[in-house]
């Protein structure tokens, strides 16, 4: 065992070229921008993600308790084990830990130093190893990371992803916290981490809501504060969604190609994938981020606003993409009506000529086969 985390160790850590580099650039005092709740890091090369990560860290929690050297290999580390899938890589994970930075330094009242902490490296490490499918395809090819975690079966491994870097040598980046400290963190990023499966966003928004309209939610409550710790962190994994039009634009194409190669995959296994996985239901997109962003996304953002009114450029993001979304799928729809009327026409105007030429059974089989081509032309789904 001891052989097998070794080797795995070597595999999946940083290099020493990469560390050296880093070690010997100053951290700046400043960066432009990146405290902007639409700061678009789809346009940051890798290397300087990592160094937009590790100003943030220091701009954040300083370094009189942390070790530079052992904060640069982490973060390297962290990189080097998101893997090269469309969407859940390493841009992702950093554009979540940039939203919940953001969050922190707009509102900086809102969460204890420790909090802080946990929800700023859970972010970053939320979604570390992820393979592109999500936990339903996981239970279902009885991969076996489900045979370890039967629920929340991704989020639990990329908790004890997190960990394993942590355990690295020269890696823990938490060294110098107190045991308690240590303990309250780490159980903290696994709160944090869980709280990304959406099938836990669902009865942790009902609780806070009634919380919230009943008027009992108190900041000095433990598990209200958890609460909204869990809140929070679902409204960063889905920042895109309130990202600036282009960026929105850019990040859904390569959400729907790791669902379409989730598709093709269950097509190779012979099942049959739900439209929005479906890649030759295209048209079906437009539709699907309606449903997404006013099912999930405004209402995650709705809340996380009441409590934490400094929010606010995320909820009104989420809202100008979703009228655009909307404009675009009642586009799709009036197209996809329009396709039908005329296929209508052409196949009433064929079969009068038909009957009035009597041009005999072959006439009429190709007609049918031009209706049967029509129908398969239009289809529509949603959800995302």
């Amino acid at each position: 065992m001891s052989v097998a985390l070794e080797m795995m160790s070597y595999h999946s850590s940083c290099g020493e070229d990469e560390l050296g580099l880093l070690s010997r650039e100053e951290v700046p005092n400043q960066l432009a921008g990146v405290d902007n709740y639409y700061f678009c890091p789809i346009f940051l090369e890798d290397m300087d993600k990592v160094r937009h990560a590790i100003y943030m860290f220091v701009d954040l929690f300083g370094l009189s308790r942390f070790e530079k050297d052992n904060l640069i290999r982490f973060t390297l580390t962290v990189k080097k084990n998101y893997r090269r899938v469309p969407y859940h890589n390493w841009t992702h994970g950093f554009s979540v830990a940039n939203s919940m930075y953001t969050i922190i330094k707009h509102a900086p009242k809102a969460f204890r130093p420790l909090e802080c902490l946990a929800l700023f490296i859970g972010s970053l490490c939320h979604d570390l190893d992820h393979r592109g499918k999500n936990n339903k395809f996981m239970l279902e090819t009885e991969s076996p990371l489900a045979a370890i975690y039967t629920t929340s079966t991704l989020e639990h491994h990329h908790f004890n992803q997190t960990v394993t870097i942590l355990q690295q040598e020269g890696h823990n980046i938490f060294g110098k916290l107190t045991s308690t400290e240590y303990k309250q963190v780490l159980g903290n990023i696994k709160h944090c981490i869980l709280a990304t499966d959406l099938a836990l966003f669902f009865p942790n928004k009902a609780r806070l809501i009634k919380l919230v309209e009943d008027k009992l939610f108190e900041w000095e409550n433990p598990d209200h504060r958890l609460l909204i710790e869990a809140i929070a962190m679902t409204a960063c994994d889905l920042c895109a969604s309130a990202k600036p039009w282009d960026v929105q634009v850019e990040t859904v194409k390569v959400i729907f190609e790791e669902f379409y190669e989730q598709g093709d995959a269950e097509k190779a296994v012979g099942k049959k994938p739900i439209p929005m996985m479906d890649r030759t239901r295209t048209d079906d997109q437009a539709e699907s981020q309606v449903g997404f962003l006013s099912g999930i996304c405004i209402p995650c953002y709705e809340l996380l606003h009441k409590l934490i009114p400094d929010t606010e450029p995320l909820l009104n993001g989420c809202k100008e993409n979703l009228q655009r979304w909307k404009q675009i799928a009642e586009d799709k729809k009036k197209e996809a009506s329009k396709i039908k009327e005329e296929d209508g026409e052409e196949t009433d105007t064929g079969i009068e000529e038909v009957n009035e030429e009597e041009e005999g059974e072959e006439t009429i089989e190709e007609i049918d086969d031009e209706c049967v081509d029509g129908k398969n032309d239009a289809g529509k789904e949603d959800d995302t």
